[in-house]
């Protein structure tokens, strides 16, 4: 016995009328067993549909669905918070498995794979089939002497759509390929002056700040004492740089800053961990545009082409919920003829995450999307924000850029 296959035809609903099939339809989805369980699915799934037929879809993305429909923060990392993604996933498969049980449903919809835009189907009778669902033609007789040219046609059509199907599999591993390669070119690109020259790489970390009086609701006082050792946080970002040096096969040597000595960076490249607690941090960024305030007691990161733009911490807040800013930096030091990195913040917490972004490929990719791609041999100063929480920074995120 037959039966008529469904046609689906892509549709888009234009008028009054149309909206109105896709939400009965939509509505039939959600009182389903796949979705009348949850509330995470159906929310996620009315959301986009609706945001379609208003028009919005060009709203329709991660962040954006995250924010309205998940309750995140606008600023929330999308990469290690995959709740829409898996969410996405969940929807397309229940949908999959609620059409399976109702092909003849008149408007199905579906979720893009590409994207999280919902796409709308009219379902319309197609041709005879078997239960097996092989399309049937009618003859008034059968004619069993062509049947060996039918096997022959049929295995050529198998091996065509083999050999359709092998190109296929080479394509989406070449573009897989190709998209980590894209990836690591942004990492490469930014320490290539550093691989190419010569000599050890010198890490110069910025010391303890001391001073002779105790004063808990100070920062610093005037004229802060340095020694040789170490913050915890300089000491994790010179082992962040010193590990990428290390997978990188990039000797280097590691110095406080109150030891590193001129004839050291003109000797070598140099990596500044560091601001307020390393002297040739604020000394090598001063002729730059982007650079630190010089008043210890006025901490501050300056714009020269705009003198009355400054990033500074809100001192109306506790200090471990006040974002910090940092300075990301590379260029050629006309003064020493050396190439030098700068990975500094206000405070521990944009040193912190300054030494994240210059080692990290997603977000030195990023910073390729908002200056473009051909900067290898330029210099490049990036400000940074980064929100902190109880004491623990979140992701950094671009401010500005500068490019010359």
């Amino acid at each position: 016995m037959s039966k008529t296959e469904p046609n689906r035809i892509r549709w888009i609903p234009r008028t009054d009328e149309d909206c109105q099939v896709v939400r009965e339809a939509l509505e039939r989805v959600l009182a389903s067993p796949n979705f009348c369980n949850s509330k995470r699915y159906p929310t996620l799934l009315r959301y986009v549909v609706e945001q379609m037929l208003e028009g919005n879809d060009d709203q329709i993305k991660e962040r954006t669905v995250g924010v309205e429909v998940f309750g995140r923060q606008p600023d929330y990392d999308t990469n290690s918070d995959t709740v829409v993604r898996y969410t996405a996933g969940e929807v397309r498969k229940r949908l999959s498995l609620y059409y399976h049980d109702a092909p003849h449903e008149p408007i199905h919809i579906s979720l893009s794979p590409r994207s999280y835009l919902p796409e709308f189907y009219q379902m319309t009778e197609g041709q005879p089939v078997h239960p097996t669902g092989e399309h049937v033609e009618t003859h008034p007789f059968h004619d069993n002497s062509d049947a060996p040219q039918i096997r022959q046609a049929l295995l050529r059509r198998f091996l065509i759509w083999n050999a359709c199907l092998l190109l296929v599999v080479v394509m989406i591993a070449g573009a897989i390929w190709g998209w980590r390669e894209h990836r690591t070119q942004a990492i490469r690109r930014f320490w290539s002056p550093i691989m190419q020259a010569q000599g050890p790489v010198v890490i110069s970390t910025g010391g303890v700040l001391s001073a002779s009086v105790s004063d808990p609701n100070a920062h610093y006082v005037d004229l802060p004492a340095r020694n040789a050792y170490l913050s915890f946080q300089n000491g994790l970002a010179m082992g962040r740089v010193a590990a990428h040096l290390t997978a990188s096969d990039v000797s280097y040597r590691i110095e406080s800053s109150s030891e590193t000595t001129m004839d050291q960076i003109r000797q070598s490249p140099v990596v500044l961990i560091g601001a307020y607690n390393n002297d040739w941090t604020l000394r090598l960024l001063e002729p730059l545009r982007f650079h630190f305030n010089s008043v210890h007691s006025d901490e501050a990161i300056l714009d020269r082409f705009h003198p009355e733009k400054r990033w500074v911490r809100d001192s109306t807040k506790p200090f471990t919920d006040s974002p910090d800013y940092a300075i990301v930096a590379r260029f050629r030091d006309p003064s020493s003829d050396s190439v030098v990195i700068v990975a500094a913040g206000l405070q521990r917490f944009g040193t912190d995450a300054a030494s994240l972004f210059i080692v990290s490929s997603r977000l030195l990719q990023e910073l390729n999307q908002q200056i473009g791609w051909n900067w290898t041999d330029k210099n490049i100063e990036v400000v940074l924000r980064v929100d902190v929480v109880n004491g623990k920074n979140g992701a950094p995120i671009i401010e500005a850029t500068h490019v010359w």
